[in-house]
């Protein structure tokens, strides 16, 4: 059976199409774990060669088949070249994040590249980072695959891998009848005018800013997110939080636009098909309208955004937009590409915003002990900006992903610093 793409992956596709149309470079992100000692190159080359060849999909590419679904054509095993691993030195100031950054803003060369990795010294400090390609991984699919790798190299096995996907050409009328939901829901948000940032369409740079919380603080930030939004609400309260802070930029700016529009990427995964649902992407999204006039009573501000999660979860908008997306495979990437600038000029984000849950479950990667897993994405334009957090085991880190001029160098570190701000809510 081939590996048909959802609907969500040929979004990623054009996603990742219109980035090469416009800088170069595709729609890529990376994961980076801070390790506890070094590790053998050679050692870790063959045990990836190893492990990655029992994926040719990571060799393939996207294709249209004869019945017009968008599949990704595999390669023979055999031809799956062995990953490129790179070693980087780099001082202790300016530290690990201009290498780091430097690899979201290189391509991968080949058509049929998907994964890099780069093995990173910075004084004491230890990391490996892999680079990957958007279309193939999500973020929780790149922890999972590296947590798969720990298993394979300690020998413990781990779940099957799903490496097929039928076409889906079936159950029609339900896919239009969310279509329509969808379609309701954009028109909804396309009433008022939005507050976005001016980004050219050749912005080629990605800019990154990352804080990391210690455990004490996290705690205290997930203490007041129970206390004010409710047990296991951190993402509403995070949300409500990244919005004040970029509402006082806006407003500083004076961009025009009586509301923010605020895509949220959530995870869609079974949990009793998590080993299955590793490549490709298992995403829906929340939309978020917040008033500009409203931002500034925090405790406003956050009812509003469990009040539309919860609407849009109990109405099966993230459900609707999975099975909706399925209709727009039979659009030629390019000519998503125009849609898409079509459209958005009449709904423009005015960030992109994430909360990932570690899916990482081991406490050592290759007999090193692993103390920080954290996510450097490249941001899509629009909207040019991106505010990306993820947990792993009692830390919360939190990344500024934006394109270069989008935001002022004070404005980037005043974000962060806002942000890491554990006892100032307004």
């Amino acid at each position: 059976m081939k590996r048909y793409l959802s609907g969500i992956d040929w979004a990623m596709n054009s996603l990742d199409h219109a980035a090469k149309a416009r800088s170069g470079i595709g729609h890529i992100s990376q994961v980076v774990l801070e390790l506890d000692g070094e590790i053998d190159s050679a050692v870790l080359r063959r045990a990836l060669y190893g492990f990655l060849r029992q994926f040719p999909l990571l060799g393939g590419r996207a294709r249209r088949d004869l019945n017009l679904c968008p599949y990704w054509k595999v390669p023979d095993k055999k031809l799956i070249p062995h990953p490129r691993l790179s070693m980087i030195r780099a001082p202790e100031e300016p530290g690990v994040l201009p290498p780091l950054e430097a690899q979201i803003n290189t391509p991968f060369p080949a058509e049929w590249e998907h994964l890099s990795f780069t093995l990173l010294r910075s004084g004491a400090r230890n990391f490996l980072a892999m680079t990957f390609d958007h279309r193939i991984l999500d973020a929780r699919g790149a922890e999972t695959l590296l947590d798969y790798f720990q298993r394979y190299y300690q020998k413990n096995g781990f779940p099957d891998v799903r490496q097929a996907e039928p076409p889906h050409l079936d159950h029609w009328k339900e896919k239009f009848q969310a279509g329509r939901k969808v379609n309701r829901m954009f028109l909804s948000l396309t009433r008022e005018a939005s507050r976005s940032f001016p980004v050219s369409w050749k912005s080629r740079v990605c800019k990154l800013k990352i804080a990391h919380l210690a455990p004490a603080q996290a705690d205290l930030f997930v203490e007041n997110a129970y206390a004010q939004a409710g047990y296991l609400m951190l993402m509403p309260y995070a949300l409500a939080r990244s919005v004040q802070v970029m509402h006082r930029i806006f407003a500083a700016r004076h961009i025009p636009g009586r509301v923010y529009l605020i895509p949220v990427s959530i995870d869609a995964r079974l949990p009793e098909k998590s080993g299955e649902q590793l490549f490709f992407n298992h995403l829906s999204f929340l939309f978020f309208k917040i008033e500009a006039d409203k931002v500034h009573d925090f405790a406003l501000l956050l009812a509003s955004i469990k009040e539309q999660m919860y609407a849009q979860v109990k109405n099966g908008l993230p459900e609707a937009l999975t099975q909706a997306s399925l209709l727009l495979r039979i659009v030629p990437l390019p000519l998503t590409d125009f849609f898409m600038k079509i459209s958005s000029r009449k709904i423009l984000p005015a960030f992109a915003f994430s909360f990932v849950n570690s899916a990482y479950s081991g406490d050592g990667f290759m007999g090193r002990g692993v103390r920080n897993i954290f996510h450097l994405p490249r941001v899509p334009n629009p909207p040019g900006v991106g505010i990306f957090l993820n947990q792993f085991k009692g830390r919360i880190n939190l990344t500024l992903s934006y394109l270069e001029g989008v935001l002022s160098e004070e404005e980037a570190q005043g974000i962060l610093r806002e942000l890491q701000d554990t006892g100032h809510e307004q």
